[in-house]
């Protein structure tokens, strides 16, 4: 495994920070099983920030991943994603949101963090 992902309850979210190089496989499972394990928590919104990863996916990957997001988080009122932004497209949210989960990308941490802490 040549990633890391970090689980840190703050006031208002869960921020889940995902460094390293997962392949299309990691990554998917990561989801998976952090929508497993965020059942168990005790807020609903949830802060992914990406910007450490540094695996460059390709569009259908980033399609991939906005699916798995939506089947496996669909129960989290919010889900905020943090990337750099050179890699803001949109793909994954849109996927993300086809399936009606509350999806946004962000490449400010400021502008992430504020909308999850809206009422």
């Amino acid at each position: 495994m040549n990633f890391d992902v970090a689980i840190d309850a703050t006031a208002h979210f869960v921020r889940v920070t995902v460094t390293g190089e997962p392949d299309i496989g990691e990554m998917l499972s990561m989801i998976h099983l952090l929508g497993v394990e965020s059942e168990t928590w005790e807020d609903d919104r949830v802060l992914v920030d990406l910007r450490g990863v540094r695996t460059p996916f390709s569009r259908p990957e980033q399609f991939r991943i906005g699916e798995e997001a939506g089947a496996s988080l669909s129960h989290m009122d919010r889900i905020a994603s943090l990337v750099p932004p050179e890699r803001v497209t949109r793909v994954s949210e849109k996927a993300a949101q086809r399936n009606g989960t509350n999806v946004r990308v962000f490449d400010d941490e400021r502008e992430a963090v504020a909308w999850l802490a809206r009422d």
